[in-house]
């Protein structure tokens, strides 16, 4: 997962990875990420394994202690997800987002 953020006007970059042996075979409805942090926010990734309301793998990007951030706090978050598939690499995928995330 590679993330930027614009932090007081300067744009930050950061790369995070996160392996999760046999993601096909997990009994767990959802999983968390250790946390990371990108600027002076701590994000971190939530995986839904056999999908969040859809029958795919669901990610998720998710700011953590949202309780203790400012009311209406928002940060623009460009960041791509990549899930690799150790088989055969040409199935891997990545899909690049923008989004702007807001509390309040």
């Amino acid at each position: 997962m590679e993330n930027q953020q614009q932090v007081a006007g300067e744009l930050v970059t950061k790369s995070f990875t996160w392996t999760i042996e046999n993601v096909s075979k997990l009994k767990t409805q959802k999983l968390y990420s250790e946390v990371f942090l990108v600027g002076d926010w701590k994000w971190r990734i939530l995986v839904f394994p056999k999908g969040n309301n859809v029958k795919q793998l669901s990610l998720y990007l998710e700011v953590v202690d949202a309780s203790d951030l400012p009311f209406l706090w928002t940060r623009y978050a460009q960041f791509s997800l990549t899930v690799v598939n150790q088989r055969s690499s040409n199935m891997s995928i990545t899909k690049g987002i923008f989004s702007i995330v807001h509390l309040g």
